[in-house]
């Protein structure tokens, strides 16, 4: 049984509480049904449209492991090792402010400059458009405190999604207190 499979009618811990924390396959199924597990823990707790960038994001995120992490669709080159199953750590916590997200996970490497501004826009012409390309934009563009490094074997992403989409985040001893009061 994968890690992602439970038992049907599994337990949830009760809505609102303020983390989650799921280690799933990088499958896109595992990756559909954290998502739905993540609107359904913070659901009425954090804002709808906080909530809707936090889903995007992450799908953008887990689904680029999916995809690009673990090779998926990819012939495997002649001699080289086999393919190992790609496991991701996926932590979401409710702050005053909005939520933080870490995501985790023992694929390759983050291509060099994903995670860089770009130097200038694409073209609005939609024959110049390519597939794909955008997610990294749309992650800078939602997220705020964007990071991203290499441990041994593990690329950690983190990152905190605001509550509000002007992207202000409360000050420690300003209008946390009532923001906090607001989430409780």
């Amino acid at each position: 049984m994968s890690r992602a499979a439970l038992p049907p009618n599994r337990p949830l811990s009760s809505r609102g509480e303020p983390m989650f924390h799921r280690i799933l396959d990088a499958d896109t199924t595992a990756v559909q049904q954290a998502l739905m597990d993540v609107r359904a823990r913070f659901e009425g707790t954090v804002p709808d449209d906080a909530l809707a960038r936090t889903e995007l994001v992450m799908a953008e995120v887990l689904n680029n492991i999916a995809q690009h992490g673990t090779g998926a669709g990819k012939e495997p080159l002649p001699g080289a090792a086999p393919r190992r199953a790609v496991t991701i750590h996926l932590t979401v916590t409710r702050h005053a402010g909005g939520l933080a997200c870490a995501v985790t996970d023992n694929g390759p490497p983050l291509p060099p400059g994903c995670l860089e501004e770009p130097e200038h826009l694409p073209s609005p012409e939609l024959s110049a458009l390519r597939a794909g390309g955008f997610g990294w934009v749309i992650i800078r563009d939602l997220t705020r405190s964007l990071f991203h490094y290499r441990e041994l074997n593990r690329n950690v992403l983190c990152f905190n999604i605001p509550r509000s989409d002007d992207g202000d985040m409360p000050v420690p001893g300003g209008d946390a207190d009532s923001a906090a009061a607001d989430v409780a």
